[in-house]
């Protein structure tokens, strides 16, 4: 990777220099008060190779999915000195693997495209009581409206003082990667739709007492630098967002609670358009309303009551059309959801239950077809003896519309149903355990023109058998897998018998496994294919701080 040496020097000294201020003020502090340093955290270096042989050579059945080759460095520790602490984060990839990557052509990154690969992490986080210092890639929510669903690089703080809290961040969430238009009879591995840079900020103030009480303003803002790049995006504009909600939370006695919050959001989608006449599109200073400009607000609140053996709550949200952040870009828009969501535990604590059923409504603005998706879920445990457990688990998703411009309107219905149970036993010798499970999925799906519904069934059944033995190190594993999807003219049928053993060697500093898959495949009507697969894991302890693992 081709770095400016002057950048590099800047972005190491930008991360170390916490570093160095926590360890002189530790270090003084530890000269009076003889404070321990201590020192936790992983340390670690992986390789993964990928290799994609297609026979014949040429084809398009199958499209690589990760580089060929991949080595990724992993540095987490927390230091520790009286009131200070440094949690590090770093998790970063020596190859690019981002959108902009070696699918696309694009060997060198420059320092910043390195810093905001989604693919790495850099963060520092000093903290002492109640104030934190945030450097480098951190993942921040402020509430289910503003925030809280991008990783942005750059710099802010915590600030928790008795009740207050004051918090601000602002950074990058992605800097400026020029286009690559596409050409006669160039490859499309060179071409390059590129994204224009986007800075970020946001901030709140607010008030919390923990299970009283929370109020909070929160503030953020999303914006495209045209200027980042040379050549623009292909398909993409220029945006520009800015958001504000209010956040409610009050706990009352005996375990009642109200929590809302309320939005408003400005976003312009396009940046080259004019600006509007429209000041209701303004919010000014902190956003201008342009042409291409809307605003829309959505809230949501939920009442319920906790409890040691129940709880239930009811939850609404509601997402106007027009309502957009750039803190959830991908938050889904024009719609209503209705839950009521409750959680009991019943004979002695042998049965626990949780559920949840609602419904969601879309296209609430009426732009096109409404439309009902029924939502419901549970699941439900039961520990019938010592030896013996079950779980039962459902869940549905619906997606239906009345008749519009389609003569029989959308069906689209989802049922999920799983079935597990376990039983153990032991005597002198050794512990039994067998596990069954057992899942359904049903979707159908219906013609809108031809009005027939379609069925894709997926059965799946497994059981296993682990034995322990007390007096060997080694630990064999045995299953039977059985796997059925049938739909319309298809019918795939997979059978898998697996049997695998684990014993430690070298006076137990080394794990050895070793694992067998037999597999016969029948599609249709075709002759069965039969798959044999062997592999062979190994993990050894140079000693208690290090590790070393193969995985074949």
């Amino acid at each position: 990777m081709a770095f400016k040496k002057s950048n590099m020097i800047k972005s190491v000294l930008f991360f170390l220099l916490p570093l160095f201020v926590v360890a002189a003020v530790s270090g003084q502090d530890s000269a009076k008060k003889k404070i321990p340093v201590k020192i936790t955290g992983v340390l670690g270096i992986t390789y993964e190779g990928y290799g994609l042989n297609l026979n014949p050579a040429g084809t398009n059945i199958y499209s690589r999915r990760k580089p060929w080759n991949q080595v990724r460095f992993v540095f987490t520790p927390v230091l520790q000195a009286g009131k200070f602490s440094i949690p590090l984060n770093f998790n970063f990839a020596a190859m690019v693997t981002n959108i902009a990557g070696p699918y696309a052509g694009l060997k060198n990154q420059s320092v910043k495209q390195f810093f905001t690969n989604p693919a790495n992490n850099f963060g520092i986080n000093p903290k002492y009581k109640w104030a934190e210092l945030q450097l480098g890639t951190q993942y921040l929510k402020y509430s289910d409206l503003s925030t809280g669903d991008v990783g942005i690089f750059g710099a802010g703080f915590d600030l928790r003082p008795k009740t207050y809290r004051i918090k601000f961040f602002t950074g990058v969430s992605q800097y400026g990667v020029n286009a690559v238009y596409p050409s006669v009879g160039s490859p499309l591995s060179s071409v390059i739709t590129g994204a224009y840079q986007r800075n970020h900020w946001m901030f709140q103030l607010g008030k919390e007492k923990e299970e009283k009480y929370n109020f909070a303003f929160n503030f953020s803002k999303g914006k495209d630098r045209r200027s980042s790049v040379v050549t623009p995006p292909l398909t993409v504009m220029p945006q520009e967002g800015f958001t504000a909600s209010l956040v409610a939370d009050v706990y009352m006695n005996k375990g009642w609670y109200v929590k809302t919050e309320a939005a408003q959001s400005y976003f312009t989608r396009d940046l080259t358009q004019p600006l509007s006449p429209n000041f209701d599109n303004s919010f000014k200073p902190f956003i201008t309303g342009r042409t291409s400009t809307g605003k829309d607000w959505a809230g949501n609140a939920s009442i319920g009551r906790k409890s040691k053996n129940f709880d239930i709550a009811y939850v609404t949200k509601y997402i106007g059309a027009g309502f957009q952040t750039t803190g959830y870009p991908y938050l889904q828009p024009d719609r209503w959801d209705n839950t009521i969501n409750t959680r009991f535990n019943a004979w002695k604590d042998k049965i626990n239950v949780v559920a949840s059923v609602g419904q969601r409504v879309n296209n609430l603005s009426n732009t096109s077809i409404k439309t009902n998706q029924f939502i419901g879920n549970l699941n439900w445990f039961t520990q019938f003896t010592d030896q013996f457990s079950v779980n039962v688990s459902y869940n549905n998703f619906g997606f239906t519309s009345a008749s519009g411009f389609n003569p029989y309107g959308i069906k689209n219905v989802s049922n999920d149903l799983g079935l597990s149970s376990t039983y153990s036993w032991s005597n002198t010798k050794r512990m039994n355990m067998i596990t069954f499970s057992y899942n359904l999925s049903k979707y159908d799906e219906r013609d809108v023109i031809l009005g027939t519904t379609t069925s894709n069934n997926t059965h799946t059944v497994l059981l296993s058998y682990i034995p322990t033995y007390f007096n060997s190190p080694v630990t064999p594993d045995f299953s039977v897998l059985y796997f059925n999807n049938t739909m319309p003219t298809v019918k795939n049928t997979l059978v898998t018998f697996s049997s695998s053993v684990s014993a430690p060697a070298l006076k137990k500093k080394m794990q050895l496994r070793g694992q067998l898959q037999y597999t016969i495949g029948k599609l249709n009507s075709y002759t069965s294919n039969k798959n044999l697969l062997a592999s062979l894991n190994t993990d050894y302890n140079f000693h208690k701080y290090q590790q070393f693992q193969i995985r074949e």
